[in-house]
């Protein structure tokens, strides 16, 4: 009683205003009719009183909804149509005699709907009318395996998320124009925005542009100036053109055009002050994700041993570790400066310290990701636990640039 009540004080309103049905917005077809009874179309809501020989039919619905009461069984009575006005929810019919009716509607972008409903006299029914929308099957293709796709209207956030799998994407969307977003799941491709059009099934291929391989040759000058061109943690800092080394973390180029390294090499001249190790981060996606290549000292957990590690999503996991020679150890832990060679060939890497002071070379051995995970990313400097170092030349080199390096 107290929404007929509410209904009936709406539509007292509107009548007094003399509102017409319809307004802004697009009208979909009137319904398919299942009988040859003539159709009255209302244009104006007038509320009437029930009598005894008829009642009335609220019907609740979506704005711009057509609506067709069609009788099923009763004689000589005309069906009648209207058009749920825009703001509204709701329609009204007068002057129906007793008997069962069709209720059918259709709404622009949705499936038709309709019930039945048995009028009395003297009485007011109410029914409503649910909409499903009609949804196209949008597939989109990528030439990613992984990654996230934002979507939404056009000119709108795209606060739907999905994800890509096995390189596609089904989307149920209804009719109209949609602006997508892939992020990438795996590294070395930018993210990409496109826009199109639903009318119909769908399928749209999106190719991702990857991103311009790292070539040239990465040899930063340990300054005040030189450490903002890094993504540096807080406690390491620049000291008569070195970098000090202190604590765990990790520190990246932050140019783009440095951080798509595949194979290279690196040369870096290192020394290690309180003997726990030396550590870089190689094929960086960022400082959650790259491989940790260890070289530890004396005082390490594991002493004299080139350890190399998977970082992914910040959880660390171990790939290998091979013991070195004393001789090697004895270049690392006699404190003064040493030059480490890192090259990386697919997955393969191979690690050399070479004295400063005598010129001799010590094979550290060849570590390699048999599960290939990081293709492409940058070169930096890292550090486990408590390792502190003294980092002098650092350089990142390709293909014949390597020369003389």
């Amino acid at each position: 009683m107290i929404i007929y009540a509410i209904l009936l004080l709406l539509v007292s309103c509107s009548a007094a205003m003399g509102q017409s049905v319809g307004g802004a917005g697009t009208v979909a077809p009137p319904p398919t009719r299942k009988t040859k009874a003539p159709v009255q179309v209302i244009t104006k809501v007038v509320l009437k009183p029930v009598t005894p020989t008829t009642g009335r039919l609220f019907v609740s619905a979506e704005p711009n909804a057509v609506l067709l009461v069609e009788p099923i069984n009763v004689r000589n009575e005309k069906a009648q149509q209207g058009t749920v006005p825009q703001g509204r929810r709701d329609f009204v019919f007068n002057d129906l005699k007793r008997g069962r009716y069709r209720v059918a509607g259709t709404l622009a972008g949705y499936h038709p709907a309709e019930t039945d409903v048995q009028i009395l006299p003297n009485a007011v029914e109410s029914i409503t009318l649910y909409f499903q929308p009609i949804l196209y099957s949008v597939t989109i293709n990528t030439n990613v395996g992984t990654g996230e796709v934002k979507y939404g209207p056009e000119g709108q956030p795209l606060t739907n998320v999905a994800s890509i799998s096995n390189n596609k994407l089904q989307l149920p969307l209804r009719a109209g124009n949609y602006t997508v977003e892939i992020e990438p799941g795996e590294y070395g491709y930018e993210t990409t925005r496109e826009t199109f059009s639903v009318t119909d099934n769908l399928t749209r291929n999106i190719t991702l542009k990857r991103s311009v391989e790292s070539t040239e040759t990465l040899m930063p000058i340990w300054t005040r100036e030189g450490l903002q061109e890094w993504e540096m943690p807080a406690g390491w800092q620049n000291s008569k053109r070195t970098l000090l080394v202190k604590g765990a973390g990790v520190a990246l180029p932050r140019e783009k055009g440095f951080r798509f390294y595949r194979d290279f090499q690196l040369v870096s001249n290192v020394k290690m002050t309180n003997g726990m190790g030396a550590s870089f981060a190689l094929r960086a996606r960022d400082n959650q994700n790259y491989y940790l290549l260890q070289l530890t000292g004396a005082k390490a957990d594991e002493p004299h041993v080139v350890r190399l590690y998977l970082v992914k999503n910040g959880v660390v996991r171990r790939i290998r570790a091979i013991p070195f020679s004393s001789a090697a150890a004895r270049v690392m832990d006699s404190g003064q400066f040493f030059s480490v060679t890192v090259k990386m060939v697919n997955y393969q890497i191979t690690v050399e310290i070479n004295d400063s002071e005598t010129g001799v070379l010590h094979s550290l051995g060849v570590l390699t990701d048999l599960d290939q995970n990081f293709a492409v990313g940058a070169v930096g400097i890292a550090a486990r636990g408590e390792e502190e170092n003294v980092i002098e030349r650092f350089v990142v080199c390709t293909g014949a640039k390597c020369t003389g390096q």
